[in-house]
């Protein structure tokens, strides 16, 4: 196999489990909560909240690798 088809493959097993994470999903629901509502009081700049989602991936992102290694 070739470094993409293999990058490919990792990154949608990567994909699939963050989409699978229940506290993933539910951080989300309620970030998209708290937007609609920010957004409907206060309008809040796109970047800003974009800014505010890549945060909430990242965070998530490394909770999962630092649960993953406490289990090893």
């Amino acid at each position: 196999m070739n470094k993409q088809t293999i990058f490919v493959k990792k990154a949608g097993k990567g994909l699939a489990a963050y989409l699978t994470d229940w506290k993933n999903l539910l951080a989300h629901a309620l970030l998209g909560c708290i937007l609609l509502f920010i957004a409907i009081i206060a309008p809040i700049h796109l970047w800003a909240k974009l800014g505010l989602i890549i945060c909430l991936v990242m965070l998530n992102i490394i909770r999962m690798r630092w649960a993953k290694a406490r289990k090893n």
